[in-house]
């Protein structure tokens, strides 16, 4: 997952002094910008549906409305698991339902 970083600092244009070739706006400098936020998008989870690969670690989860967990392999280290929900929770783990 990459986060967004500024390539070009167009408010410094701004200051340029006017005719100076510093103050112009390439469309190359414009297409590095878009293409940095684009690979930084799609680098992103989905936040309606959001799917996770590896580790996922969260401090502790407050929802209201249905969760599902779908595989919970019995080899996972789970030290504490701390669920607050309001509705219904399914936990899969190794075939049992919970």
């Amino acid at each position: 997952m990459s986060n967004y970083t500024k390539l070009v600092d167009y408010a410094a244009k701004d200051a340029l002094p006017s005719g100076s070739a510093g103050k112009i706006v390439s469309g190359t400098e414009i297409n590095s910008e878009f293409s940095a936020i684009q690979t930084a998008v799609n680098s992103k989870a989905d936040k309606a549906s959001p799917t996770f690969t590896g580790t996922v670690t969260a401090a502790a989860l407050t929802t209201t409305g249905a969760v599902n967990v779908v595989t919970l392999a019995a080899s996972t280290s789970l030290t504490t698991v701390a669920l607050t929900a309001t509705g219904t929770v399914t936990m899969t783990i190794d075939g049992g339902a919970y």
